[in-house]
């Protein structure tokens, strides 16, 4: 393996590169045709949000055409509540635009007059307030970050590796949850913000450990952070598992699924990217 590796290196250091390129591309085609790289829910966008629980199973897809025969203009989302290990719902999510809260409130007592209903509305442009402030955080986030690690390592390349590890990390997991037709929320974009303390935490232990230490050759010491990094990785990796499986809560599905397509990016760009760009600094 390490013949292979510090023979290979430069090549497989193409591999994350390739990745964020092709992301990019697709963000950048997403948002030419549509005018944004990434949908957002009504907590975002503005609109109304109603959670039904009910005992009886319920054909969402006949709700949502009923609603959108009633409503043609209106965008509607019809998801199901189930607990872990059962195939039936116990309620739905129902998330519109354009439709007035009193219409839709009686629409949902008339079809569920014994559920258990709780409405939530969000102005346009609250929605899109919460949005700005969402992303000058993430930002300034990623700003303060760059800040500490060049003071910590006070080597440009060092410093950049890390950075564009976190950098990439995020790219590729837009783009991934914008493939699949995920609606991002308040939650999903404080699950962003988690991203880049989840991303840099391998990368310095990484960068400290090949750097500062001394004892072993380069090789020993990539190998002991590998096993440091990947114990860490993966054991989030099935604590955010389990939890995804057992929560009902959609906001914290929506921020354990977008935290777990990060992490598995992170091997990625932790391993091949930032490890590749140490070595070849190294070696100079």
């Amino acid at each position: 393996m390490k013949s292979f590796y510090m023979k290979h290196y430069k090549k497989l250091l193409l591999i994350p590169f390739i990745l964020l390129g092709l992301s990019i591309l697709f963000l950048s085609v997403q948002y030419a045709n549509n005018g944004y790289i990434i949908d957002k829910d009504v907590s975002l966008k503005g609109g109304i949000s109603a959670t039904i629980y009910f005992q009886e199973n319920i054909d969402t897809e006949n709700l949502k055409t009923d609603l959108q025969e009633k409503y043609p203009n209106a965008e509607i989302s019809v998801r199901g509540l189930s607990t872990l290990g059962s195939k039936q719902d116990k309620g739905i999510i129902l998330e519109t635009t354009d439709i007035e809260l009193k219409e839709l409130t009686t629409y949902i007592n008339t079809n569920f007059p014994t559920a258990d209903i709780s409405i939530q509305q969000t102005g346009e442009s609250l929605g899109k307030s919460f949005f700005n402030e969402m992303l000058k955080a993430i930002f300034f986030a990623f700003i303060l970050m760059g800040i500490v690690v060049f003071v910590t390592f006070r080597k440009f390349v060092p410093s950049i590796a890390v950075i564009l590890s976190a950098f990439l990390d995020i790219t590729i997991t837009l783009a991934i949850i914008s493939a699949l037709g995920m609606k991002i929320s308040t939650a999903g974009i404080a699950a962003f913000l988690m991203i880049i303390g989840y991303s840099i935490d391998t990368d310095i232990m990484l960068t400290t450990k090949v750097l500062k230490r001394k004892s072993g050759d380069l090789w020993d010491r990539i190998v002991i952070a590998f096993k440091t990094g990947m114990t860490m990785t993966i054991t989030t990796i099935i604590a955010l598992f389990i939890a995804f499986l057992i929560t009902n809560s959609i906001i914290l599905k929506q921020m354990f699924g977008i935290i777990l397509i990060a992490l598995l990016v992170d091997m990625l760009s932790t391993w091949l990217m930032n490890t590749g760009i140490l070595v070849w600094y190294l070696e100079k």
